[in-house]
């Protein structure tokens, strides 16, 4: 979750009352009692060091590591500046260009010989114990001298109790958006938006055999409940994540590559800091910094729908599911792919920037580690589908008219919502959905838990340009129940039972 400007970020902890020394409470998901580290992650940032300071205090690896990390998988990654590696529950560290020079990074006691897992983006390394747990590296970007770890992890503000990774996870990938490195982002209106005074952080999770894609944000309930949506309606089964900066990349068994900015803010769920619109936003003024945004309507809003999948063309050669994306620089374009292959019998990686046409071969003659994949000449992504969504809602108004959803899905957005008549004539609109901001637990899914969204319903720009010519029901329904707009903003509550539309107060059941 992107948040305003530093100053206010600490205001806002200083008015709450919030002193790390308190964010060490005992929790079922934080690690070990007898070593709660509360760190500096999710405060202000400071200085940035650029020597290697503190560096020579960690003692020489002294386990087989790879001469350099090209990939930022769960067990090796890297930033702009530091290589990281884990093995046997240790953390290593060598600077990001050197080709030697592993040191064990010093961990305190209760941590060292617990990770399982690394992954580094921007100034912040996420590292995963053994029992899932989260410990987050604050400064990763600076001299050893500086770094320092937290268990602190969610609501309120990151100084929550901690939190794990989810159930089941195939695979997970650290990702931080920040004001430093990013500075904008873009959106599908093409303008740029300022990242803010502070930073957008995620654990990403694949999920479910490869079917959903969990995220947990250190600002949000200690939970699982929030989910990025797959292509294909959430059917897509991937096999790989990788996530850096707010882009995902995955892929499928047959090779097939897709990637998307997203995360919670640019879902337009943050309504607290940020102003967004359907309507269209091409050709406004962008505006200066984050707050004239916020207030000033006469300067471009973030433009929704957030971003979907886009397709990635296919490699021209052997591939495995070991992928990678990274930043190289500011701006949302700045973003390298990566997957390990073979080409004319030498190993290495296939590599392109994120809006480039085709894949290039590195060879780097290191040894093959992940599963091959079948690597279609064409894409076959529509072979691996899941089945769709089993929530289908129907429901009858008051005044009669039949309202229907079919296969909805709380991760994928929009869904199509029809009204149908009494005299048998019938409205297909949309029904946009955002999995809107809250403080309090929600259970992963779609449960008997009310789940609320931030709901918009549009209808087609083609029919109203011909309302005129539509039959008598469909053009009542436009002009009295919907005001003749495109757009009209609607809280929507959905549980495995029921689906209500607060706009119309009508209730849909589960068919």
């Amino acid at each position: 979750m992107r948040r305003g400007h530093a100053v206010r970020r600490g205001a806002l902890i200083a008015a709450a009352g919030l002193v790390f020394a308190g964010a060490t409470t005992q929790s079922a998901s934080v690690a070990d009692p007898g070593c709660l580290p509360v760190g500096t992650v999710g405060t202000p940032e400071v200085t940035v060091d650029e020597s290697t300071a503190g560096l020579a205090d960690f003692a020489p690896a002294t386990v087989a590591l790879p001469e350099q990390v090209y990939f930022r998988t769960t067990t090796e990654s890297f930033n702009r500046r530091w290589a990281f590696a884990t093995r046997d529950g240790n953390v290593y560290v060598k600077e990001a260009t050197a080709l030697s020079g592993w040191r064990t990074v010093a961990l305190s006691s209760c941590l060292a010989g617990t990770i399982a897992g690394v992954s580094a983006d921007d100034d912040e390394v996420m590292m995963i114990d053994r029992d899932g747990r989260f410990i987050t590296m604050d400064h990763a970007l600076s001299a050893p001298k500086d770094w320092n770890w937290s268990s602190r992890y969610g609501t309120p503000l990151w100084t929550g109790p901690g939190n794990t990774l989810p159930p089941g996870a195939l695979t997970w990938s650290w990702s931080v958006l920040s004001p430093n490195e990013d500075h904008v982002w873009t959106d599908t209106a093409g303008n740029e938006h300022p990242v803010g005074g502070a930073k957008v952080s995620h654990v990403f999770a694949l999920t479910n055999g490869g079917q959903r894609i969990q995220y947990v944000d250190p600002w949000l309930p200690v939970d699982h409940s929030y989910e990025m949506g797959l292509p294909f309606g959430g059917r897509f089964q991937a096999v790989a994540l990788s996530t850096s900066a707010s882009t995902s990349l995955i892929v499928n068994r047959f090779g097939d590559f897709y990637t998307r900015l997203y995360d919670f803010d640019i879902s337009g769920a943050d309504k607290v800091f940020f102003r967004y619109s359907y309507q269209d936003q091409r050709g406004l003024p962008e505006a200066p910094d984050m707050l004239s945004e916020r207030i000033d309507s006469h300067y471009a809003a973030i433009q929704l729908p957030a971003p979907d999948w886009v397709a990635q063309p296919k490699v021209p050669g052997e591939i495995t599911d070991r992928i990678s994306i990274h930043r190289t620089g500011p701006g949302s374009a700045a973003r390298e792919l990566r997957v390990e292959g073979r080409d004319g019998g030498r190993t290495g990686f296939w590599r392109k920037t994120l809006t480039e046409t085709a894949w290039t071969f590195v060879a780097t003659d290191q040894p093959l580690t992940g599963a091959a994949l079948e690597n279609s000449p064409i894409n076959r992504a529509k072979e691996t589908l899941g089945p769709p969504s089993p929530y289908d809602y129907q429901g009858v108004s008051p005044q009669g008219w039949t309202a229907s959803v079919q296969s909805f899905d709380l991760a994928v957005s929009p869904t199509p919502l029809r009204i149908e008549f009494g005299d048998g004539t019938r409205l297909d609109v949309v029904l946009h959905t955002v999995d809107g901001l809250r403080q309090t637990p929600q259970q992963p899914g779609i449960t008997a838990q009310p789940r609320f969204f931030d709901g918009t319903i549009e209808v087609p720009q083609h029919l109203l340009a011909d309302l005129d010519t539509q039959p008598a029901t469909v053009r009542d329904f436009v002009r009295n129940t919907l005001g003749g707009n495109r757009f009209t903003d609607t809280s929507v509550d959905v549980t495995d039972a029921r689906f209500h539309i607060a706009l119309w107060d009508v209730t849909l059941n589960r068919r």
